[in-house]
């Protein structure tokens, strides 16, 4: 119970801190955003990992792994930011929740994991839903949509690495690490970007995401530490839920037939697809 509670309330602070974004985005490009709220974020998680991670384990940091994936999370970050503020947020969360199924793909294709044929179709089906998500006309796909998809991927490739961490390798010098590099991120495309002027009100959204984000990696740390990962992990499709609500509640967003069909497919896919991997020890694919 503790680590559902965790999670859900980690994934309300992810979308909080989206909308925040989502709300920057009108004002700013995604470089100044990845850069500012970078800044404020390294302060915050500086902080405590100063306060919790001995001084002599900071050199984990350099560690290649540990380096690879704060770079999937700075490329994945930009590619978020740069969507948000061109798509509805209850689609570009549901869009994000094929990332079980993009892993699916991944173990298969990079870890050579054995994937039955019952996790292939729930594959097949839930991309089928994001397609009823995004909805391709005439003219193709829409190019944000088409980005915040491949910002899934690469929250896959992300995990994929995070799943090969070595255990002594603290969870708060990680996250350091990724909110460092999304924060240079942000710097090295600075000279690709217009910025304008950072006005307080575009500062106070930024501090804000910056400590939705801070808290809810917390929560998120909190929600699979010593629990059984398959009765957590299906609550992760909460965000859909908080996305709906605040995309309604803000700019008025109700997503129409084909995108709720959309979203029920990849849900049950996703679903699915965890409880096949979680009986995978048991019975192979």
């Amino acid at each position: 119970m503790r680590g559902i509670i965790a999670l859900l309330c980690g994934q309300a602070l992810f979308v909080g801190s989206d909308s925040v974004i989502k709300l920057a985005g009108d004002m700013m490009p995604a470089t100044e955003i990845m850069a500012v709220r970078g800044v404020l974020a390294v302060l915050l998680m500086g902080a405590f990992v100063a306060g919790t991670v001995d001084l002599d384990r900071w050199r984990l940091l350099l560690r290649p792994l540990v380096l690879a994936r704060a770079t999937l999370e700075a490329m994945l970050a930009f590619l978020f930011v740069l969507s948000l503020p061109h798509m509805p947020l209850p689609d570009i969360t549901v869009i994000q929740q094929v990332t079980p199924l993009v892993l699916t793909v991944m173990s298969a294709l990079v870890l050579r994991e054995t994937v039955g044929w019952r996790r292939w179709l729930a594959v097949a089906i839930g991309f089928a839903g994001v397609a009823l998500v995004i909805q391709p006309t005439g003219q193709g796909i829409n190019f944000y949509a088409f980005t915040a998809l491949l910002c899934a991927v690469f929250v896959a490739f992300r995990d994929l690495v995070t799943r090969r961490l070595h255990d002594g390798i603290p969870t708060a010098l990680v996250t350091l690490g990724s909110t460092i590099s999304v924060c240079l991120g942000g710097f090295i495309g600075a000279p690709f970007d217009h910025w304008q002027p950072l006005s307080t009100y575009g500062l106070g959204l930024l501090a804000a995401s910056a400590i939705l984000v801070s808290i809810a990696n917390m929560f998120i740390v909190r929600a699979f530490r010593g629990v059984e990962v398959s009765v957590v992990s299906p609550f992760r499709y909460a965000a859909v839920v908080w996305a709906t609500l605040l995309g309604f509640l803000i700019w008025g967003h109700v997503p129409n037939t084909l995108a709720i069909a959309g979203t029920l497919v990849i849900v049950a896919s996703g679903l699915y697809t965890m409880h096949r991997e979680a009986l995978r020890p048991a019975a192979r694919g």
